[in-house]
């Protein structure tokens, strides 16, 4: 070791010797030699070759110099091959920017403060070539190019003296980060490309030059001036544009320097204020979904170690973002710059955002954009709810109750009302006056009022019980109850069965329900409500709901929801977005439960009869049999044989008819490998209108989904869907295709038939491709025959849906005419 140790330190002392000599002679210098001297010192570098005197530092810089001054001369080309003179020129570039790699770090680290002027100017002189040569540079030379501009970037970022030039610092980094951005659009290897991605982040966001960017610039007004501000709009950019690895490697680094510096506290938060609208636009922002083989996208899970392991795929970017707010001291700790300029400025501008309305009065289709940015918006408000002050507490109330009052999903409302629950435990005197003035408004939207009653409900009787609205020198609880007492009368069973749960446990907090009272001038009240209350407790259908409710307004964990951890652990729907369970959902669940119950046990014995043999047919015949008691009991409940065959085939017979009450055909519509709402929503339209059979689902869930409920038009209320998913359609077919069924498959191959041509039997599966691939192989070997649309023009396929309205009209057309013959 000692003497390859030896070996290279000589080698090094050799080539740079040899540099500086050709530099001196560099009109007669010989090309060839250039390059084999500058391989020699880069190789030498290479093996850790140092200079061995004492004056290490001075070594350093004048071989940087010399390497600098390099330069290859014009070749003739009738002494060499022109591949040999292109290699010469990639080896020359790789060697120079390789060695000077390697050199500047080696200088940082022997720096002094007498040095620090000579430095600067090498450094100047480094990044102004770096700068001109990007163009030029072979690609292979890219990297050691970048590696270079990076390290003297570092030491300008620890070594600037601002107070003495206070725009140089800046002035270097737009040079630096110009260089960078050029060589990243050169570089095309995915793995390099990341790891320089990785060094320019760390280089460009950190706190100090985040800081020095803010007081130097920001505070001034000159935006113009804010190189390293430009460089992540930049980089935002590039990574919308379906790479949304850029995003997130940016973001994770510059998240964390928007904390300052560890041992300054009083810095924290103020670099990311000239950031605040991009951080508002980060919250709500959504990474497109991509192929998982892709190049570059895992190569950014290192940086998501401080994320919790529930972050969606499509939640990394904003997860950061949520990271650094709930990584920000208290509001009593928090500068209160910070607090006004960045905090509260975000707070505001997202609720801006949640006021404004849905178009023409329609909620907004799950899945969309506009979904999407509503659902990120509020929950990021609840991750910021600890930050509202009374400074805006005023402010915020007065939007968060207009928000409120527009249509919006359960899923939407349940973070709306976690918001307004937990700004309400905090300022209880502004934001519980602004509930009781809007829950006595006479104009209230029923889902605007079910919130506001959950939201009551919480904070009087529930989980989050608040003091405010106990107070006895004042009657909030009762005018609480007055404003719910009317919606006891709803047309909607969800908002009355609310008000019931609300009413039921206000009405104690107002009169002794125990004692009647026969004097004074409450007597009347007094009486309606206790009379109200009665009812509400001894009804058995009141009792039924209260029973399977009666921790309905404990539900709302609120801590948990407000956050980090918390927001980011709920499951997700379809469109990967957050699906808690929103309360108005669980009382209309638990309202089919009672009705369900009421109605099985006031159903005539035929009907309990029914019941019974359907849940017998599917039961295993391995399973134990019945005892003799349980015989008994079942005799004793049936009606006479015959009567009760008669009905039950009454019955069974009705189901051959439509809700119109026309025959329903013979056509079960196969959708299993459609998998876009839309065009299921339509078929379930198309299939109702033509009396189909059934309709076949990839999945059931899809029929709850409001966009689905839209399209349909109600038809999903009349039209019998089942759900096969396509991994068990294959023996599904066949079970079909045993009962009697064709089917028929809606595809383009060698053999397929014209739809105008074709004779549909009676019994017919009519199975329906992929909206871009079709039918798959496997399935068509359990399809009888293809048909195909006959085309007159240039687009090479139809709509899904359109292919199977077209489709089922045709079959519907020959059904009918064979009837009418």
């Amino acid at each position: 070791s000692a003497t390859i140790s030896q070996a290279v330190n000589a080698m090094l002392q050799k080539c740079t010797d040899s540099l500086k000599a050709q530099n001196c002679a560099a009109e007669t210098g010989d090309s060839i030699e250039t390059v084999v001297n500058l391989t020699l010192c880069y190789a030498s570098l290479s093996c850790d070759a140092k200079f061995e005197d004492e004056n290490e530092l001075d070594h350093l810089l004048l071989t940087s110099e010399a390497i600098m001054s390099a330069e290859l001369l014009q070749v003739k080309t009738s002494t060499m091959r022109k591949d040999a003179i292109q290699a010469l020129r990639s080896i020359f570039h790789y060697a120079k920017w390789g060695s000077l790699s390697l050199i500047v770090p080696m200088i940082n680290k022997a720096a002094t403060e007498e040095a620090s002027g000579r430095i600067q100017q090498l450094y100047q002189k480094v990044l102004a070539s770096a700068n001109d040569a990007v163009d030029s540079t072979p690609v292979i030379a890219l990297p050691p190019l970048f590696a270079c501009t990076t390290s003297c970037g570092e030491y300008h970022v620890e070594c600037e003296d601002a107070s003495s030039n206070e725009m140089s610092l800046l002035s270097s980094i737009r040079v630096i980060s110009e260089t960078l951005f050029a060589v990243l659009n050169e570089e095309t290897a995915s793995s390099t490309w990341m790891h320089m991605l990785s060094s320019m982040c760390n280089l460009l966001f950190s706190p100090k030059l985040l800081l020095h960017e803010y007081n130097q610039s920001y505070i001034h007004g000159d935006c113009d001036n804010m190189p390293v501000m430009t460089s992540f709009k930049k980089l935002i950019d590039m990574g919308r544009a379906l790479k949304p690895h850029i995003n997130i490697v940016a973001v994770s680094y510059i998240s964390v320097a928007w904390l300052g510096e560890k041992d300054t506290e009083a810095d924290v938060g103020l670099g990311a204020i000239p950031y605040r609208d991009l951080i508002v636009d980060l919250l709500v922002y959504k990474e497109p979904k991509f192929d998982e083989s892709s190049a570059n996208q895992t190569s950014t899970k290192d940086r998501c170690g401080i994320l919790p392991q529930t972050t969606d795929g499509s939640s990394i970017t904003r997860a950061f973002v949520l990271w650094f707010i709930s990584q920000l001291p208290s509001p009593e700790e928090l500068s209160s710059v910070v607090l006004k300029e960045l905090v509260h400025h975000i707070i505001i501008k997202l609720i801006d955002r949640c006021c404004q309305p849905p178009e023409k009065g329609k909620p907004f289709i799950t899945g969309s954009e506009e979904y999407s940015k509503m659902m990120r918006s509020w929950q990021a408000l609840c991750l910021l709810s600890r930050f509202v002050t009374s400074d805006i507490a005023n402010e915020v109330a007065q939007k968060v109750f207009q928000a409120m009052s527009h249509l919006s999903h359960g899923q939407i409302r349940y973070f709306m009302e976690v918001f307004t629950i937990q700004c309400t435990r905090k300022h209880p005197s502004i934001f519980g006056q602004s509930f009781i003035s809007e829950i006595r408004r006479n104009d209230l939207s029923l889902q605007y009022v079910s919130s506001l009653m959950i939201i009551g409900g919480n904070l009087t009787v529930g989980r989050y019980s608040n003091d405010f609205f106990h107070s006895k020198s004042d009657k909030k609880v009762k005018e609480i109850l007055c404003g719910v007492l009317p919606w006891l009368s709803s047309t909607q069973g969800f908002s009355r069965a609310i008000a019931q749960l609300l009413v039921y446990r206000l009405i104690p907090l107002v009169i002794n329900v125990d004692v009647e009272r026969a004097d004074g001038p409450m007597e009347h009240d007094d009486a309606v409500l206790r009379s109200v209350y009665m009812f509400l407790k001894q009804n058995q259908d009141m009792s039924r709901l209260r029973v399977k409710q009666q921790n309905f307004f404990d539900t709302y964990d609120v801590e948990t929801t407000c956050q980090f951890e918390g927001l980011l652990s709920f499951q997700i729907d379809d469109g990967d977005e957050a699906s808690p369970i929103h309360m108005v959902d669980a009382i209309k669940d638990c309202l089919a439960e009672v009705y369900k119950e009421v109605h099985d046990e006031d159903a005539p014995e035929w009907k309990q009869m029914e019941d019974l043999l359907i849940s017998a047919e599917g039961v295993d015949q391995s399973s134990p049999a019945l005892e003799s008691d349980d015989l008994v009991n079942f005799q004793r409940k049936i009606l006479p044989i015959d009567a009760l065959d008669l009905r039950i085939r009454s019955v069974h017979e009705s189901k051959k008819f439509n809700a119109a009450g026309n025959k329903k055909q013979s056509l079960i519509v196969c959708a299993s490998l459609v998998d876009k709402v839309p065009n299921l929503a339509g078929l379930a339209r198309t299939a109702e209108i033509f009396a189909a059979e059934s309709l076949v689902l990839p999945n059931a869930l899809v029929k709850k989904q409001d966009d689905f409920k839209s399209i349909s038009a109600s038809a999903n209320d009349w039209i019998d869907m089942k759900e096969c998913k396509e991994e068990d359609l294959l023996p599904w077919l066949q079970k079909k295709k045993s009962q009697g069924y064709t089917v028929v498959g809606l595809e383009q191959t060698s053999s397929s038939q014209c739809l105008t041509r074709y004779t549909f039997p009676e019994r017919v599966v009519l199975l329906l491709g992929k909206e871009k691939e079709g039918i798959p192989v496997e399935f068509l070997s359990a399809v009888d025959q293809c048909i195909e649309i006959p085309q007159l023009g240039i687009t090479r396929s139809l709509n899904v849906h359109v292919s199977g309205a077209l489709t089922i009209w045709e079959y519907t057309s020959q059904m009918m005419a064979k009837n009418k013959k």
